[in-house]
C-alpha cells in the first residue's frame, strides 16, 4: 500500500470520504507517527548497512544520516569492538592529544566509540581504504510527505499503520472506546509480527540438549567402545 491507499481506507471506514473532519494532512502525520512507533517496538525491523572510505591517520567518521540503532561495525571485513564514551576516555587517555604529543600512532582499528553522530576508530587507520568501514544498523523510517509516497515499513505492517491511523481518527472524534479498540489491535498485531520475526531470526534449533546416545559420554562413544 502507498499513502493514498491508507488515506482512502481510513476515510471510508470513518465515514468521511469528503475529507471534512479527517484530512489527508492529518492521516499523513498519523502514518509518520505509526511507522515511528512500529520501529520503536521492533528495533530490528529496518535493517541495512552502509560503507565509508577510510583514510590514513583519520579517526573520526560520520555515521549514516538515517541511522536509528547501530548494530555492528567492521574494518576491512573484521569486526571492530565497541566501547562506551566513558570506557573509551578511561582506557585510551590522551587519544585526542595534538600530533606529536599523543602516545598513539595509526594501525588497524580494533575499537570504536560513538559521540555526537560520529564514530571514532582506535587506532586511526594506517592506510587509505575504499569502503574500508562497513556499518550495520537499523534505519529510521522515511518521513512521508505526499500521497504518492510508499510506506517504509514492510507490507506485513501496513495493517498496523491503518489501525494506528483509525485510533487517531476516533480520538479526533472523541470516541475513546473505538480509539482504544483500534490502538489495541495495532499493539497486538505488532507483537505478533515481532514475535514471528524474532523466532525466524533464531537458529533452527533454539536449544540443543545433548543425549548420551548422541555424544561421547564420558570416555564411551556411541558404539560403547573406549576412546
Amino acid at each position: 500500500m502507498n499513502v493514498q491507499d491508507i488515506i482512502n481506507r481510513v476515510q471510508r471506514t470513518f465515514g468521511d470520504e469528503a475529507s471534512v473532519q479527517v484530512t489527508s494532512d492529518d492521516i499523513i502525520r498519523w502514518i509518520n507517527d505509526a511507522q515511528l512507533e512500529i520501529c520503536v517496538q521492533n528495533e530490528e525491523l529496518l535493517q541495512t548497512s552502509g560503507t565509508t572510505d577510510t583514510f590514513i591517520g583519520q579517526a573520526e567518521y560520520d555515521l549514516p544520516a538515517d541511522m536509528w540503532i547501530l548494530r555492528s561495525m567492521t574494518y576491512k571485513g573484521f569486526r571492530v569492538k565497541h566501547m562506551s564514551f566513558a570506557e573509551f576516555n578511561e582506557y585510551i587517555d590522551g587519544f585526542g592529544a595534538s600530533p606529536g604529543t599523543s602516545p598513539y600512532g595509526p594501525g588497524i582499528p580494533e575499537i570504536f566509540m560513538v559521540w555526537q553522530g560520529k564514530v571514532t576508530l582506535f587506532p586511526a587507520p594506517n592506510s587509505d581504504q575504499v569502503a574500508g568501514l562497513k556499518i550495520f544498523y537499523s534505519k529510521q523510517p522515511t518521513t512521508i510527505v505526499t500521497e504518492a509516497d510508499p510506506l517504509t515499513v514492510p507490507l506485513s505492517y501496513h495493517t498496523s499503520v491503518y489501525e494506528f491511523c483509525m485510533s487517531r481518527a476516533y480520538e479526533l472524534d472523541e470516541d475513546l472506546e473505538k480509539a482504544a479498540f483500534a490502538k489495541g489491535k495495532f499493539d497486538a498485531n505488532n507483537q505478533r509480527l515481532n514475535d514471528r520475526q524474532q523466532w525466524e531470526a533464531q537458529e533452527y534449533y533454539p536449544r540443543i540438549t545433548t543425549l548420551p546416545e548422541d555424544e561421547n559420554y564420558g570416555n564411551y562413544g556411541y558404539w560403547g567402545g573406549y576412546f
